[in-house]
């Protein structure tokens, strides 16, 4: 089936097994999505509301503590009425194009990352990129995380260990990248005296953000020596665990120093600077651009004093918000996020009202953006499919 079709009839059994959803999945371009086909995503979307029913469950209930713990601290999930009448249009477009062009570079320096290990064209790139996006966004606590291991991977030339490692790889240099950015921004635009002892109605200090950013870069930026560690010492690592594991079980021994070596494989990106030093300038770019986008908004709305540097504090915030296990469409997580950065430079007075058309506008947008991009990334799948063999 086509790649599209394929992340979507894989969506219902992606969850924390990468085993079995890896097993579910191959990339033959030009299947045509057959009866059976939709018989099969019907009872597999069943076996999901089963296996997940707990997980389901769970993240709604965290949507619905969102809105408790907005409602108790008086920060709106929807701007007054009328506000959105009086946005000019120029600045609001300008904020949703900026957005777009962010997140259409952060599908493409995918490109580099996988480059190392597999050939990948840039259309397939970002078709899936597009596909696993929207699964992340949608499905509850990051269950759509194993999409793109589970649709890129191909058996004998790809091994799906071996892109979840580019994967993880991705969401760790990010951290580090949104982190430094946000620190950056705190040491160039300190947060307006006196910080305030609370977040809207919240009995929250915002003085507590930029202790979060400090301790969320520290993690960040230990798990990329450890990452870079693991990789340059695979061979050490591979020998531990036959030594150590194989005293119990050499079958499981050598089970775990096959993951191993596989995994290791995904991180070759760190000794390859032809690739790396485009994936990184990508990354700049895709973060530039969304900085841009928060400047603008905040323009669009009436947010005075939000520039370059306090936006880049709004967005390292917000990348934390994402960091962390969601509701579906991250609801909740990215409103929480954006007032907490909002607080630092914006007057309390301010928050409820324009404050809650900033976080509303740029919450719409996103989901907007990237169910579009999933959407559009269905359609050119279906009209460039090949014709199926004879």
């Amino acid at each position: 089936m086509t790649v599209a079709a394929s992340g979507f009839l894989l969506a219902p059994r992606l969850g924390a097994n990468y085993v079995q959803a890896r097993e579910a999945v191959s990339y033959a371009p030009g299947a045509r999505l057959a009866p059976g086909n939709m018989a099969a995503m019907i009872g597999g979307s069943r076996s999901f509301l089963k296996r997940y029913a707990r997980t389901l469950v769970a993240s709604l209930a965290i949507g619905g503590c969102f809105i408790v713990v907005m409602r108790a601290g008086a920060l709106p999930v929807l701007p007054q009425p009328g506000a959105m009448a009086r946005l000019p249009a120029l600045p609001v477009a300008g904020f949703v194009l900026a957005l777009l062009v962010s997140m259409l570079a952060k599908y493409a320096r995918y490109y580099f990352l996988i480059a190392p290990i597999a050939r990948i064209p840039m259309r397939r790139i970002m078709s899936i990129s597009c596909i696993a996006m929207a699964l992340i966004t949608l499905l509850p606590l990051r269950l759509g995380e194993m999409a793109r291991p589970a649709m890129l991977r191909e058996r004998g030339r790809l091994s799906g260990w071996a892109v979840t490692a580019t994967v993880a790889a991705e969401r760790i240099i990010d951290g580090v990248v949104f982190g430094v950015a946000l620190l950056a921004g705190l040491a160039l635009a300190p947060p307006h005296e006196p910080v305030p002892d609370h977040i809207g109605g919240l009995p929250i200090p915002a003085a507590m953000v930029p202790r979060a950013a400090v301790t969320a870069t520290g993690v960040f930026g230990a798990a990329l020596v450890v990452m870079t560690l693991f990789f340059l010492r695979r061979d050490l690592a591979r020998s531990w665990t036959e030594r150590f594991v194989g005293v119990f079980s050499r079958r499981l021994a050598s089970v775990l120093a096959g993951v191993m070596e596989r995994t290791s494989d995904g991180l070759r990106f760190l000794t390859d600077l032809k690739h790396t030093t485009p994936y990184l300038a990508v990354t700049l770019f895709s973060v530039a651009a969304n900085v841009w986008a928060v400047e603008l908004l905040a323009t669009a709305v009436g947010l005075p004093g939000l520039g370059i540097a306090q936006s880049s504090v709004v967005l390292g915030v917000l990348a934390i918000g994402f960091a962390l296990p969601n509701a579906p469409g991250f609801f909740g997580a990215v409103q929480l996020s954006l007032y907490a950065g909002l607080a630092l430079y914006v007057a309390p007075e301010m928050i409820p009202r324009e404050g809650a058309t900033f976080v509303f506008i740029y919450y719409v947008a996103y989901l907007g953006v990237v169910c579009l991009l999933a959407l559009g990334a269905l359609i050119l799948s279906y009209a460039f499919r090949e014709a199926p063999a004879r």
